[in-house]
């Protein structure tokens, strides 16, 4: 979303906050500094701004803030851990931050985060195994984040609205899964026109499936919208008989 993000304005900026370790920087050798790292130590020598000390900027089009890898990163991030929710939270006030929390469980150090968010976007592939795993989590997610939605990645035994009432939850998006565009975007693949000269970054990658969904995405993306508003309206629709026959389906079929 962010290297296709298609509104006006400041760009958005990723955060790297995984304490299981940064992948960006190794992916695109980029330095670790400035990053994560810079913007702990200075988070108390006054307001980050638009945090372009701390920001750097990937060919796809996305501005990031980089981790270190390892165990460094879980330090760096416990670190942060007290004042940096406060310090995303202003940076948002000046552009769009996704920040990237990895796995997401009852014990996770970066669960700070999710109180100041204004949404969760959780990812998972519409298959049993990852949607019983994340209806077990979501009572406890959505009591730290109010606004949840869910963005599904490829194609599966269930659909998008099977799965809505079965997890009580709107799915945002449908991504279509294609690795060649995910290798690029990951820094794992770099297309043939980057190595002539001249070549501009809106070249042809821009055009897979994959990131036309996230500009498309990114053209409708509502971050204070009201999910669970949406979501209780359903219910009182009668929506509570779909979701019983949903559950029965995707446990029956795990």
């Amino acid at each position: 979303m962010a290297a296709r993000w298609p509104h006006p304005g400041t760009p958005p900026v990723v955060v790297e906050l995984d304490p299981a370790g940064g992948d960006l920087g190794s992916r695109w050798a980029t330095y670790d500094e400035p990053g994560l790292a810079s913007l702990a130590s200075g988070v108390s020598d006054g307001p980050v701004g638009d945090g372009a000390a701390f920001v750097q900027h990937l060919r796809v089009g996305a501005d990031v803030i980089v981790a270190p890898p390892s165990a460094a990163a879980a330090a760096t991030v416990e670190e942060l851990r007290l004042k940096g929710p406060s310090v995303l939270r202003e940076l948002a006030a000046v552009r769009p931050v996704f920040a990237d929390l990895g796995r997401l469980d009852t014990q996770a150090t970066v669960l700070g985060y999710l109180d100041k968010a204004d949404e969760l976007l959780l990812v998972a592939r519409p298959e049993s195994a990852q949607l019983r795993h994340l209806r077990m989590r979501l009572p406890f997610l959505r009591r730290r984040c109010a606004a949840v939605r869910l963005v599904l990645v490829g194609d599966g035994p269930h659909e998008p609205e099977e799965i809505a009432d079965y997890l009580q939850i709107e799915v945002a998006a449908s991504i279509p899964y294609d690795p060649v565009a995910a290798d690029i975007v990951a820094g794992r693949k770099r297309p043939r026109r980057w190595g002539q000269p001249g070549a501009r970054r809106e070249a042809g990658w821009t055009r897979r499936p994959l990131l036309a969904a996230a500009r498309t995405f990114a053209l409708t993306y509502r971050p204070n919208g009201d999910p669970e508003s949406e979501m209780a309206e359903a219910a009182e629709a009668g929506a509570g008989t779909s979701t019983e026959r949903a559950r029965h389906t995707l446990e029956a079929t795990s």
